[in-house]
């Protein structure tokens, strides 16, 4: 968790001596609606999720646009594992 919190911190340009209490509830949060969306926890995904919910931080129509845009590396993600899936699978037949 220290290390996906320090690229966390890389991502949205994070400035020494800033607070940083909530960074783990933006990441523990993001591992979720990661996990939710696509049955994993994608590093780059969940660091995209928690730049998103940093960045808004109230729920609000801006935060729903932001994630609506990052819909489709969600959707690639998916896609992707169930091709490698079904590719090993047709392989093992």
């Amino acid at each position: 968790m220290e290390d996906l919190r320090e690229k966390l911190k890389s991502h949205i340009h994070w400035e020494e001596g800033m607070d940083e209490s909530m960074l783990s509830l933006y990441l523990e949060s993001a591992k979720k609606y990661v996990k939710k969306a696509t049955g994993k926890e994608t590093e780059y995904l969940v660091l995209l999720v928690a730049g998103i919910m940093y960045d808004y931080r109230i729920a609000d129509e801006q935060m729903k646009e932001a994630l609506d845009a990052i819909t489709p590396f969600i959707v690639q993600e998916v896609y992707d594992d169930g091709t490698e899936t079904d590719v090993q699978e047709q392989a093992d037949k």
